[in-house]
């Protein structure tokens, strides 16, 4: 993994994803995300507080026509990636949960390399907005992913830890 991070950026509650997506043993990977087969420790090319750039090396296993990836598995991975983005973003004892998940698909997801990079545009003390595009090798959009994530305490969302 070539992904390098200044930890001393992120809240120590997020070091332990960073630390496993760094050193590529990702023992503490989500079980939703090893299932659906997302792969951060190899997809997260740049993180810094409330940014986020991927590269998803589509290779065809989740198309559901040829060259036509299926809508639910970008539904999946834009909501872990616009969740990380947002998670980059948080003070240390926050936690957030998705409101709301919108997703435009404006052409079809072909094979190839497809980058997708989120930004945290607007954070108050309750609230989170981010947006994330998807776009081919030409740059071409392919996607375009609006998230509301409501903040609160880690015990909130959680409970007591």
């Amino acid at each position: 993994m070539s992904l390098s991070v200044d930890l001393d950026q992120f809240p120590q509650q997020f070091h332990g994803f960073l630390s496993g997506i760094m050193s590529g043993d990702f023992a503490g990977k989500p079980k939703g995300l090893a299932k659906l087969g997302i792969m951060p420790e190899h997809w997260l090319k740049h993180i810094e507080p409330g940014h986020v750039r991927y590269v998803w090396p589509n290779d065809g296993s989740h198309d559901i026509q040829p060259n036509r990836t299926f809508g639910g598995w970008v539904g999946a991975l834009s909501d872990h990636i616009v969740s990380i983005c947002m998670f980059s973003a948080l003070k240390e004892g926050e936690a957030f949960t998705t409101q709301d998940l919108q997703i435009k698909l404006f052409r079809p997801v072909s094979q190839g390399d497809i980058s997708i990079e989120a930004r945290v545009i607007n954070r108050s003390k309750s609230t989170g907005y981010v947006e994330a595009e998807w776009k081919n090798a030409e740059g071409k959009l392919l996607v375009k992913v609006l998230a509301w994530k409501a903040i609160r305490t880690v015990e909130a969302i959680h409970g007591p830890r």
